[in-house]
């Protein structure tokens, strides 16, 4: 009986510091995040080679090309990524008119000043699918993270487990990054989407 009020007080204990902590977390978590999320953010904008103002410029295009692609096309699952004005579409649209019709939108953008288009002719892909794209994003920034590569200075879109990446970078850059892509288990193809920049 003792050895059960023993472990029942235990029990309690770290219920109540639990509750505690979840407490304090719904209190000033929103703030914590909202605090990490601007100091991310700030030091993504002082290593990005696009200055702020087209940082901040590409990051409104992609919303608002999005949100018209969105509006206009239906049954799409289509990703818009802007580095520098170059548009990057990528996903499947079941329909070639609506993909004409999304290539038209991104061009017809003002801030937009290279269309890539990889759209594929196809209906969408599943969860796990997609799950597994992100996966490897994620693995993908690691692993450029660990090279010789900036990791900051370069964007990395992964669909169907193509991997594309972007960035103002030099050529030993681009090349650091490639090898570090091909390194991860998972990855179908690497696809440069770079512009380069003269070495200094």
């Amino acid at each position: 009986m003792r050895l059960h009020s023993s472990r029942s007080r235990r029990f309690k204990s770290i219920r109540n510091t639990l509750t505690a902590l979840v407490v304090a977390m719904s209190v000033g978590g929103c703030a914590i995040v909202a605090v990490t999320a601007v100091a991310v953010v700030g030091i993504d904008v002082a290593r990005d080679r696009r200055g702020a103002s087209i940082y901040w410029d590409d990051n409104k295009t992609e919303r608002r090309l999005a949100g018209a692609i969105d509006d206009q096309v239906k049954n799409e699952n289509v990703s818009v990524t802007v580095y520098n004005g170059v548009t990057l579409l990528t996903g499947e649209v079941p329909d070639q008119r609506d993909i004409d019709s999304i290539i038209d939108l991104a061009k017809a953008d003002e801030g937009v000043r290279q269309v890539i288009n990889r759209l594929e002719l196809a209906g969408s892909t599943n969860m796990t699918s997609r799950a597994n794209d992100s996966w490897l994003t994620a693995k993908v920034k690691t692993a450029i993270a660990a090279s010789d590569a900036d990791s900051t200075r370069i964007k990395v879109v992964t669909e169907r487990a193509n991997v594309y990446l972007m960035g103002l970078v030099t050529p030993k850059e681009a090349e650091d990054a490639v090898n570090a892509t091909r390194t991860v288990t998972g990855v179908v193809r690497v696809i440069k989407v770079f512009e380069y920049i003269e070495t200094t």
